[in-house]
């Protein structure tokens, strides 16, 4: 019983979702918080549109200047998203990975080199399954040390792709997924950054993997109230949110 609540709870939410909002792409953002910049750090905000010939431009300069290693870093992960087909993304993906390494090795306590390593290597796997698994550990690593060096990076990024790495991979030994470590570092996520939706809505879906429909009830109807409908939704919305409290008081009378 709980297993089914829990599911149609977050289907709920999905299909309330897709119908009633726009979408953002899925590219890294700038941070709420954004911290101090220094003289190692990109001067691109980090999913800033970026064109190939850019890309390009910065992966030249990098022979000489390594902080352009991480503004082509910061392109390629852009274009990996955006890109056609999967050979062009993995392509993008590949030559950004190289970039994002080539700028930690100029600059190892830059976090924004780290976390574009997991990133770009999430990519990776991402469009190339055979070789999913054997590129976690390298994810798992990168997001790390991104997290230690500045957590507040991409609105709590290290520990939102944490969460997702852990929620999605096979669990042991075949891999690291873990739910506790998911809902972990997505309630660290969303400590940082509490009004980023990606962070809220990765918990609502690690705690509904967890069949924990109460506490998925107190966090979806969070995520309604930061989640303003279009104008013409906004009578659908109301609706929606009090469907949501009654089905979540029909499971608190349970």
């Amino acid at each position: 019983m709980r297993s089914v609540f829990s599911r149609f709870l977050f289907l709920f939410f999905v299909l309330f979702l897709t119908g009633a909002c726009s979408h953002g792409n899925d590219v890294i953002r700038q941070d709420e918080n954004p911290t101090e910049r220094h003289g190692t750090e990109s001067n691109r905000v980090m999913g800033e549109s970026c064109t190939r010939s850019e890309a390009e431009k910065f992966t030249l300069k990098a022979r000489e200047n390594p902080l352009a290693a991480l503004e082509a870093a910061v392109c390629y992960a852009f274009l990996a998203r955006q890109g056609e087909n999967r050979a062009e993304k993995l392509a993008d993906a590949k030559e950004g990975r190289k970039m994002a390494e080539a700028a930690m090795k100029s600059f190892p306590e830059n976090a924004t080199a780290h976390y574009l390593m997991a990133y770009l290597t999430g990519l990776e796997a991402e469009n190339d399954p055979a070789r999913g698994l054997e590129l976690v550990p390298v994810i798992e690593r990168e997001a790390l040390t991104a997290g230690h060096l500045n957590p507040n990076i991409d609105n709590g990024g290290p520990d939102r792709m944490l969460g997702e790495l852990y929620l999605r991979a096979p669990s042991f030994p075949m891999s690291v997924g873990d739910v506790e470590k998911a809902m972990t570092h997505f309630r660290k996520a969303v400590k940082l950054a509490p009004n980023f939706l990606q962070n809220r809505v990765g918990l609502l879906e690690a705690l509904v993997e967890n069949e924990d429909p109460s506490e998925a009830c107190l966090e979806i109807e969070k995520i309604f109230v930061r989640m303003p409908p279009e104008e013409e939704m906004t009578e659908e919305w109301k609706r929606s949110l009090k469907l949501l409290k009654r089905m979540c008081g029909m499971w608190g009378d349970k």
